[in-house]
């Protein structure tokens, strides 16, 4: 296939998302100033909403998770909403809270694992920190994101030397005594949880006794970037599931005029973990914005049940591309690949939320913009993963499905997809939007 020029200039732009976002929170400051960027404003979970045809908001909710929305032109009740989900997080590493020791003449940080991270992928490479620092302000405890530029951090692997059987035996990690990085070599004072306060504070240019408590995540320090004969692909830690947020704020954003249909993007975080948190695909998040809308727009309780039955909603999220050198691990007849168009993800126990006649209006879509599709469906004899679909479907009775773009290296630090499926997924998905 052709790799537009077009197609390029939109990988460009998802490198520099990515590149911006090491952890959700960031994820979620990336796509706020997209929105803010495109006069959206934003609203307060804590005030009134007052809400007409053409409004452009979001809310920001944990500092992890986003709900943005364009108000439409048709009343709720008689129109319903349009609806695309994805999610802020990725698997990696969290820092424990008494995480800075010594060992071997080492200073170490120990550390959590997040979600279902490939854990031989972070291993030998330069790492650093990034999260969330809760400052004391005049007006009390506010939360802060920081991030270090430095390369702080390596887990580094055994020689083989030591360690012969790991090419033919695989490497083996002991997750609590094999993965603590390396910050450091010990000095004559002891390096503590203290010092490495005053590291941030100092980063940050506040007062260390102003630090109150911090969530900091190990972030792979290498840059997005395009590779391939001709640039056709495109890898990064966190494109599961960035590249679906970046894409889904994009379609909201650059929507040519108000949507007939109240039209609404949803980043939830956590749903590496389960999604079962206050911001997560499994917490009230969406209800509660979909209800504050109706609310805004004074409708009943039953108007907004009539347009939540009149609702659509796309879930986005990463799906499993054919490995040339592993084939038989996937289902002969359901192989998919980059830069071949959205994937449609079915499941027979409902682990995505697609159904047919969501299948064949999806299917709809991307023939009428002449957009490729594909269809994914898991071996039989392998356990399945699941996203925020099934959950969406479960909460809340509004028609849902799964889709998304095809990759390798899932939750790998380092993931890889194709640099045309951005574009035909923001296509698709503004088709949807003002559909």
């Amino acid at each position: 296939m052709e790799i537009t020029q077009e197609m390029r200039n939109r990988s460009a732009d998802l490198k520099s998302f990515l590149d911006n976002s090491p952890t959700a929170g960031w994820a979620a400051k990336s796509a706020e100033n997209i929105l803010k960027q495109n006069g959206f404003r934003q609203v307060d979970e804590k005030e009134k909403w007052k809400l007409q045809a053409g409004d452009k908001f979001f809310i920001n909710r944990g500092g992890s998770a986003i709900a943005a929305g364009v108000i439409g032109q048709k009343s709720l009740a008689e129109s319903g909403f349009n609806i695309i989900g994805s999610h802020t997080d990725s698997p990696g590493f969290r820092v424990k809270s008494k995480s800075v020791y010594e060992k071997e003449n080492y200073i170490q940080l120990g550390v959590e694992i997040y979600g279902g991270p490939l854990l031989a992928s972070w291993t030998d490479r330069e790492l650093s920190l990034a999260g969330k620092i809760v400052i004391e302000e005049a007006d009390g405890l506010q939360p802060k994101m920081w991030r270090s530029q430095d390369k702080l951090l390596r887990i580094a692997q055994l020689p083989i030397h030591m360690n012969r059987e790991v090419n033919d035996e695989g490497l083996k990690l002991e997750k609590e005594k094999h993965l603590p990085p390396i910050l450091g070599l010990a000095g004559e004072e002891e390096f503590t949880r203290e010092n490495l306060i005053a590291l941030i504070a100092e980063d940050m240019e506040v007062e260390k006794d102003r630090i109150k408590e911090f969530e900091l995540e190990l972030y792979d320090t290498q840059k997005a970037s395009l590779l391939g004969l001709n640039n056709e692909f495109i890898a990064s830690g966190r494109i599961d599931n960035l590249m679906m947020c970046y894409s889904a704020i994009s379609a909201l954003t650059e929507l040519d005029k108000t949507p007939e249909k109240t039209a609404i993007v949803i980043l939830f975080d956590n749903e590496e973990i389960g999604s079962n948190t206050m911001n997560g695909g499994g917490s009230p998040f969406l209800q509660n914005f979909i209800e504050r809308i109706a609310i805004s727009q004074n409708l009943s309780r039953e108007e907004l049940l009539v347009a939540m039955a009149n609702s659509f909603v796309l879930s986005a999220d990463g799906a499993h591309a054919v490995h040339p050198n592993y084939p038989d691990e996937y289902e002969k007849r359901h192989k998919v690949e980059l830069n071949n168009g959205p994937v449609i993800k079915l499941n027979a126990m409902q682990k995505y939320a697609s159904n047919p006649e969501n299948t064949a209006y999806f299917k709809s879509i991307c023939e009428k913009l002449d957009i490729p599709h594909q269809i994914y469906i898991h071996r039989t004899d392998k356990p399945c993963g699941s996203t925020i679909g099934p959950i969406t479907a479960t909460r809340t009775g509004m028609r849902t499905m799964d889709v998304g773009p095809a990759m390798l290296s899932m939750h790998s630090v380092r993931e890889m997809a194709g640099v045309a499926d951005t574009w035909y997924m923001i296509q698709v998905m503004q088709e949807i939007l003002r559909d």
